[in-house]
């Protein structure tokens, strides 16, 4: 696990700057403490950097990487779990391995094959190989989005690095914010790709591959998990394929030259994963956070599970000041940024690194096996809307709509976005329940450039989640998991667990984001998902194997925050602040009075707006970062 950075020439008499480079692996040493490298190719057309985190090959497994005759090189960050795998096929193919690391295997399996080599690595990747010869650029990036890559245009160089921090380092970031993108984050907690706040800097999307071409750059995704098709064998045969393929798995990323530990909430899937590694590891060490308010804290569910697993387990406490280290976050990230479990994840990883060099953990449970509530909230808008009239439901939203009257009451207000979501398709009706500011929200909250797009019906982060549902086949559930895959899972949940645990130097791994685990999910009908139990049917049936059911058939809880609690208390000073933010009101994007209405909604229990303002919040502190 490591920090890339690079600068490619676009056309052969094109150079990239060495201080830029040189500027952006400096910047990422967090990611990678244990040691750097530099390379410019003969041509001086491409500069790589790395930040190195080792994990395998302690020894021989520098970067950057040049093949023997020192004009293909590669930076790479990640793992490639199959490696081994893959090793012993190259050297029947004739191929001789100076080093005992996966990135050796990576560059000659895309030496030996290019662009194709990504349909090979069973792994988490972002990755770039400059072939000197052949004045060719082929960047990379893995099938679910674990590994960040970033890239801009400057000066006819392609410039790249593991971080947008790292290219703001070697200022090729600007002032200008995209109006687009801030209306993405408000909407979602965060910004898709290839989107980043700023305009002309881009995020290399999941499942893609990008390579230079006419001195210009070519997108290809290469891995779509909508294209599978549905199981076709019985429940009990299911539950048994899925035990060998996430035990496959778990035994995969339990490759290391380092200590490992699982981090393990006391929930369906972590708890899962730690059940299969004490198979493999009798007393592996387990690590959890908790909170004071008992309806966040897991604990006590934690603990039960690790002691009957036997592991060594350490609890973390996590109290409201967890929040002041939001800001520090944020200049990690380079860009706003509000999914508040990242708060915990980043606790729990500074103090898990004291034991450990590399973390397992159960995300992906959720989308692959449907164990979001918001799953079951919108199969029951579906059956409502198909049950009352069309006409009704319009006339009923229009006569909200018209009174203003009606609409400043708060139970008349619920009743609005009830019946507006009703209104729509199935697909915007998921993408609806899915933002966190709808175009009523807009009008209170939003102002000037920002504003001006939502009146002129442009919803970015509606439109981009109704597109991925509508591309998925399958019932309303596959497509909801499917959209929640290429949205919130690549571009909230993977930057969320590898910002906050590469800012301690710790590698993290799922072994429930395998692609062959990942498809398996996608592929499943909807009654080996959901029972009267609600959703993750076939996990928990699983899990019961190993792990009484007494300790975990409870209401989901997930790795959250108690942010609407402390925003009414305890940090309700620090969260009125924000309204009059001189940073905030220099950007002409948002209304202060929209501002307080949501914080004093929020305090008097009226509406939970946590996440808006939380938002806000990291918005501002980005903000005042710059």
């Amino acid at each position: 696990m490591c920090g890339i950075a690079g600068g490619v020439g676009l056309s052969e008499d094109a150079r990239p700057d060495l201080w830029r480079v040189q500027a952006m692996s400096y910047s990422m040493i967090h990611r990678g403490p244990d040691g750097g490298g530099l390379w410019i190719s003969r041509s001086g057309r491409a500069i790589f950097g790395h930040r190195r985190l080792a994990v395998i090959d302690l020894e021989t497994g520098d970067q950057p990487m040049v093949d023997d005759a020192g004009d293909v090189a590669i930076v790479f960050n990640g793992e490639i779990y199959n490696y081994l795998e893959l090793r012993d096929e190259l050297a029947r193919r004739g191929q001789v391995f100076r080093t005992r690391s996966d990135t050796e295997a990576l560059l000659r399996l895309v030496e030996l094959k290019g662009e194709r080599a990504v349909d090979e690595l069973r792994g988490m990747f972002a990755f770039a190989v400059w072939d000197d010869r052949r004045g060719s650029l082929l960047m990379a990036r893995d099938r679910i989005g674990k590994k960040p890559l970033f890239y801009t245009v400057h000066g006819n160089c392609i410039y790249f690095a593991s971080s947008l921090a790292a290219l703001r380092a070697a200022d090729l970031v600007g002032s200008s914010i995209s109006s687009r993108s801030l209306d993405l984050y408000l909407s979602l907690g965060y910004i898709p790709a290839p989107h980043t706040i700023y305009p002309g800097i881009f995020k290399l999307p999941a499942a893609s591959v990008a390579t230079i071409d006419a001195h210009e750059l070519n997108l290809r995704s290469y891995w779509d998990p909508a294209d599978g098709e549905p199981y076709r064998g019985s429940y009990e045969q299911a539950l048994d394929d899925l035990h060998a393929k996430i035990d496959e798995a778990v035994g995969l990323r339990l490759r290391s030259d380092v200590p490992l530990g699982i981090f393990l909430s006391g929930g369906i899937d972590s708890s899962l994963v730690a059940a299969m590694v004490s198979d493999r590891c009798r007393s592996a060490r387990t690590f959890c956070v908790g909170f004071p308010n008992r309806a966040f804290d897991e604990s006590e569910f934690s603990l039960a599970v690790a002691s009957h697993l036997g592991t060594q387990h350490q609890n973390l406490r996590a109290e409201a000041q967890v929040v002041g280290t939001a800001s520090k976050l944020t200049s990690q990230f380079g860009e706003p940024y509000a999914d508040s479990s990242a708060l915990a994840v980043d606790a729990i990883a500074q103090h898990a690194r004291r034991w450990i060099t590399v973390s397992l953990g159960g995300d992906g449970g959720d989308e692959g096996f449907a164990g979001y509530a918001w799953y079951a909230n919108a199969a029951r808008i579906d059956s409502l809307a198909k049950l009352m009239p069309k006409r009704m439901v319009r006339l009923g939203a229009s006569m909200v709509r018209r009174s203003h009257k009606l609409r400043s009451n708060p139970r008349i207000g619920r009743i609005e976005r009830g019946l507006g979501v009703l209104e729509r398709s199935p697909a915007a009706r998921f993408a609806a329940l899915r933002s966190f500011v709808n175009d009523a929200d807009a009008e209170i909250l939003y102002d000037g450039e920002l504003l001006e797009r939502r009146l002129a019906g442009d919803n970015p982060a509606e439109q981009l989640i109704a597109r991925h549902y509508e591309r998925a086949r399958g019932s309303a559930l596959r497509k909801m998991r499917y959209a929640d895959l290429r949205t919130y899972l690549a571009d909230d949940l993977m930057p969320k667990v590898d910002v906050a645990t590469m800012a301690h130097g710790l590698e993290a791994r799922a072994p429930l984001l395998d692609q062959e685990v990942l498809a398996f999910g996608l592929s499943l009908p909807d009654q080996f998902l959901f029972d009267d139990r609600g959703g993750k049917r076939i996990l928990r049936d699983l899990l019961a194997r190993f792990v009484p059911r007494s300790m975990f058939e409870r209401p989901k809880q997930g790795f959250s925050m108690p942010l609407q609690h402390w925003f009414a208390g305890e940090l309700l000073e620090r969260v009125q602040c924000v309204a009059d933010s001189e940073a905030l009101s220099a950007t002409g994007l948002l209304k202060s009075d929209g501002i307080r209405r949501l914080i004093s909604e929020n305090a008097a229990g009226v509406r939970d707006h946590s996440q808006r303002l939380f938002a806000i919040l990291q918005l501002e502190s980005w903000l005042s970062q710059q």
